[in-house]
C-alpha cells in the first residue's frame, strides 16, 4: 500500500513538473511574440515617418523661391581709365567727346545696318522704362508666376539647380547701363536685356490664343501690360536705330 502511494506521488510530481516546464515555454513565446510585434511596430512607424519627411522635402524643393522686386533707376557719375585718359560719364550725357560717335557712324545707311549705340535719348527712355509704376507689379505678380511653373515642368531637376526668369539686377540701371572696356562707351548689357526680351515675349507670345500675361497680371491689367512692352520696343529701336537711315 506503502509502495503504491510513492508511485502515485510520483507520478503527480512529474505531471506538475511538466505542467512548470510547458507554462514556462509559453510564456517565453508570448514575450518573444510580443518584442517581435513591437520591433515590428517601431520599424513601420520609422519607415512612415521617413517617407513623410522624405515627401515634405520634395514639396519643400519644388518651391520656387518668392522674388519680391523694386527697379533701381539711379545711375550714378563714374570715371573710367580708358588707354591711359581719364573720362568721365554722366546719367543722360551719352558718351564722353573721347569716345562718342557721329550719327554717320552709329546710323545705319541704305544696304549697310547701324551699330548698337546708347545716345542720351537711350538712356532716359531706360529710366522711363524702368520707372514705370506699373513694373514692380508685372515682375512680382508673372516672374514667380512662370518660376513655379518653370519648376512643375520640370519635376526631375532640383530647384536650387534653376535659373529664375528674371532677377532684381536685371532691373537695376546700373547693371543695365554699362560701359564696355573695349571701346569706353555706354552699353546697353546684352543679358539683362536679352532675358527682359525674353520675359515679356513670354507673356504676350504673339502665336498664342491667350496672352499669359492674362493669367498672372489679369485681363484688366492688359493695358498696363501693353505699354510696359511699347516702352521697351521704343528703347530697342533707339538703342538700335531700328527705322532710321542716314541720309546720303
Amino acid at each position: 500500500m506503502n509502495r503504491f502511494i510513492v508511485i502515485v506521488c510520483f507520478f503527480i510530481g512529474l505531471l506538475l513538473l511538466a505542467s512548470l516546464l510547458w507554462l514556462k515555454r509559453t510564456g517565453n513565446l508570448s514575450t518573444h511574440s510580443l518584442n517581435i510585434d513591437q520591433q515590428l511596430s517601431e520599424n513601420v512607424a520609422e519607415a512612415t515617418s521617413t517617407n513623410i519627411e522624405g515627401a515634405n522635402s520634395q514639396i519643400i524643393d519644388r518651391t520656387f523661391p518668392r522674388k519680391q522686386f523694386q527697379p533701381k533707376t539711379d545711375w550714378s557719375d563714374k570715371t573710367m581709365d580708358f588707354n591711359g585718359t581719364q573720362l568721365s560719364y554722366k546719367f543722360g550725357e551719352g558718351n564722353p567727346s573721347e569716345v562718342a560717335l557721329l550719327p554717320e557712324h552709329y546710323l545705319p545707311r541704305k544696304g549697310s545696318e547701324g551699330m548698337l549705340y546708347v545716345t542720351a535719348k537711350t538712356e532716359y527712355l531706360l529710366k522711363a522704362f524702368l520707372s514705370d509704376k506699373n513694373l514692380p507689379q508685372l515682375l512680382n505678380k508673372c516672374v514667380n508666376y512662370l518660376n513655379d511653373n518653370m519648376a512643375a515642368q520640370n519635376p526631375d531637376i532640383p530647384v536650387n539647380q534653376m535659373v529664375s526668369v528674371l532677377d532684381n539686377k536685371d532691373v537695376d540701371i546700373e547693371n543695365y547701363l554699362i560701359i564696355d572696356k573695349e571701346t569706353g562707351r555706354k552699353m546697353i548689357n546684352p543679358k539683362s536685356d536679352y532675358r527682359m526680351n525674353d520675359f515679356l515675349n513670354t507673356l504676350n507670345n504673339p502665336l498664342s490664343r491667350s496672352p499669359i500675361a492674362i493669367e498672372c497680371f489679369e485681363l484688366n491689367r492688359m493695358q498696363d501690360f501693353e505699354e510696359l512692352q511699347r516702352k521697351f520696343h521704343v528703347l530697342g529701336r533707339e538703342y538700335t536705330h531700328t527705322g532710321k537711315v542716314m541720309p546720303e
